[in-house]
């Protein structure tokens, strides 16, 4: 796809991002993009004050304005506040469009979103939406039909929007490093020999305290000494998350074979050495398991919005690139059982993984860049008639 005419000068886009890292480090990432692709493109983030949108965007040096959101409430009495919040938020979003003039408006899903995306439509300045999880949210399957775009992360979440929506397979915006990575260079940069067998366990950057406490619970009852005793070459690297960090990794300091880091911050690096990967299934984790082609134990996170983790797991579970297992169900004795079985079977760790980069979308923001860029010419194009 080749489109120049709205690149010729610098744009303008208006980007709502919010709630978790998960929805706003895709959209820096498309921001950064648009910068490098034209340094006169000017951009402003949308989000809540005090939040962790405004410390990532501000961070990022990006221009941040304050707009009213509330998600939506499974009471109805709350349902008042949350229209009084949502309307205060429109208001203040059809305002900074007047003052910008946005050439177009992108939202990467959440409900601090909606409130911008409401107000684009109302003032018709085409609107993108960028999809991360298999099962899209509820504010993006509300306003996908009537958007100009809106881009997809799995092929599956096809099927969750009206037939008339202009949806487009990008996948989700990851560093090109997942796709490039090998497991001997990893190693090599990280001081792994060659012969380990490594499992990486990673539950975010606050942790996931299922799978710190079956890392324990495998290290307290001695099954980790036995599995030692028939696999010493087996290492395992966890990422325990900050809320705990400290605590743990000093729990676990004395355990033959075991690393533990408060936060990983060269993921690539330490997932690329991995023979197994087990962690939650958020949106980018599971695209970078497929970018790296990374057979995988996925524990979806059980409290997150529409149960969207489990069905990220599922994309990659249906074709037999990973194992899902309930977060009640992943103990010391499930990890212990799940790793010797595994370490047991070589050819179905290779067939795991090969299944996974079938999986994998190089080149996601440059094709979300160029539907924007499309979307921006269309649109002049309709109102040069």
């Amino acid at each position: 796809m080749e489109v120049k005419k709205a690149n010729d000068r610098g744009i303008k886009i208006m980007m709502g991002a919010g709630g978790t890292s998960g929805h706003i480090n895709p959209a820096i990432t498309i921001a950064d993009y648009a910068k490098t692709k034209n340094k006169d493109t000017k951009i402003i983030f949308c989000g809540l004050r005090d939040s962790l949108e405004e410390e990532i965007v501000r961070r990022s040096g990006y221009e941040f304005k304050y707009l009213r959101a509330r998600v939506l409430p499974n009471n109805n009495r709350k349902k008042i506040r949350w229209i009084m919040e949502n309307t205060s938020g429109i208001r203040q979003c059809m305002k900074y469009i007047k003052d910008f003039r946005p050439d177009i408006i992108v939202s990467t899903g959440s409900y601090v979103g909606s409130p911008l995306v409401f107000a684009g439509l109302l003032k018709k300045i085409p609107v993108l939406l960028h999809e991360q999880n298999a099962l899209p949210g509820r504010s993006n399957r509300l306003f996908g039909h009537r958007c100009d775009a809106v881009c997809i992360s799995f092929e599956e979440s096809r099927q969750y929007f009206k037939a008339k929506t202009n949806t487009v397979l990008t996948g989700n915006p990851i560093a090109s490093v997942f796709f490039t990575a090998s497991k001997p260079e990893s190693r090599e940069k990280i001081g792994f020999d060659q012969s380990v067998f490594h499992i990486v366990m990673m539950g975010g950057s606050l942790g996931a305290n299922t799978l710190n406490e079956a890392v324990m619970g495998l290290v307290d009852s001695g099954k980790w000494l036995q599995l030692l005793d028939a696999y010493p070459n087996l290492n395992l690297t966890i990422s325990t998350g900050m809320r705990r960090g400290a605590e743990i990794c000093q729990n676990l300091s004395q355990a033959p074979h075991i690393n533990a880091h408060e936060y990983i911050f060269d993921g690539a690096s330490w997932m690329a050495s991995a023979d197994i990967f087990i962690g939650r299934s958020g949106a980018v984790t599971c695209s970078e398991i497929a970018a790296l082609g990374m057979p995988a134990i996925l524990v979806p996170y059980p409290y997150a919005s529409d149960n969207h983790q489990y069905y990220n797991a599922r994309v990659l579970a249906d074709i037999g690139a990973a194992v899902i297992c309930d977060d009640a169900n992943f103990t010391p004795e499930y990890l212990h059982d799940v790793i010797k079985k595994l370490i047991n079977d070589k050819e179905s760790l290779v067939e795991m993984g090969r299944q996974a980069k079938s999986k994998g979308l190089p080149g996601a923001t440059a094709e979300i860049y160029e539907t924007l860029m499309k979307v921006i010419d269309d649109d002049h194009k309709k109102k040069e008639k």
